[in-house]
């Protein structure tokens, strides 16, 4: 079985799975994917992203997992966590997150704790990842104990997708935050499959994690080559026109924001 799959239980590695929620967009590609980690052999599971509150989607998920034991969050967005109390009404599972105010019965997460469960055999550590939000939070699904199993994947959320690059929130990301998280993932991701919150999962995280940062870094030196010739004052549509002089009229406002982003990390 292969992405895109609605509506059903698509494995990707021994014991991770995915059910892709049907609301695709521009930003959410075909949709979001809810992850759902269960050994073979568990009958509890948790549920990372539960997506948007859509009750077709939220039955398919329960139904999926069997009994649910966590339900965790890899930041606030609401196609990846406006679902997560209803999924909560739906199973009686705690909710956690980086972030305590999505929380709900249960405590806020915490960088590098290890999530251990009973009737759950993998382990899950948690790893904040900040810049794309400043709440995004990556798990990494270990099979067994972490540092002793195998690391089957990195859960990322929107801090690396499955195609395409990430807008930084201009509210709470952060350039400087996201290129530093970046190099975590390059720096541990080496052979390790990206299970990300968008798109088909990939086969290496450091490979898309060093695309995503060469890619920031051409577009910080555009802006600096542009500024050198212009001047530092050079406006915001001056800098769009030159630097994506093809891009598509739908997606001239990613670009705006993305330059934004760039320039408050340059001006900082």
């Amino acid at each position: 079985m292969e992405h895109p799959a609605y509506s059903q239980l698509r494995p990707v590695t021994q014991s991770v799975g995915v059910v892709l929620c049907d609301n695709p967009s521009y930003t959410a590609l075909e949709g979001t994917n809810t992850w759902i980690v269960r050994a073979p052999e568990d009958d509890r599971a948790i549920v990372v992203d539960p997506g948007p509150e859509d009750e077709g989607h939220l039955n398919v998920v329960t139904a999926k997992a069997g009994e649910v034991a966590l339900i965790l969050i890899t930041h606030r967005h609401d196609d990846h966590a406006s679902g997560a109390q209803r999924l909560r009404q739906l199973t009686g599972a705690p909710i956690r997150s980086f972030d305590p105010s999505y929380c709900n019965g249960g405590e806020a997460l915490e960088d590098g704790e290890i999530i251990a469960l009973d009737d759950v055999t993998p382990r899950l550590e948690v790893v904040h990842t900040p810049g794309h939000t400043a709440d995004s939070t990556s798990f990494f699904v270990w099979s067994g104990e972490p540092k002793e199993s195998r690391l089957e994947g990195i859960i990322t959320g929107d801090t690396i997708v499955g195609r395409h690059t990430v807008l930084l929130s201009e509210t709470d990301g952060d350039l400087a935050d996201y290129l530093k998280t970046l190099d975590v993932l390059e720096e541990r991701g080496k052979d390790v499959p990206l299970l990300p919150g968008h798109g088909p999962d990939l086969d290496d995280v450091s490979q898309v994690a060093r695309k995503y940062i060469d890619r920031r870094h051409f577009r910080l030196d555009q802006i600096k080559e542009i500024r050198s010739r212009l001047g530092n004052d050079v406006d915001l549509k001056t800098l769009i026109d030159e630097m994506y002089d093809d891009v598509d009229p739908v997606l001239r406002h990613a670009a705006e924001q993305s330059t934004r982003t760039a320039l408050k990390y340059l001006d900082a």
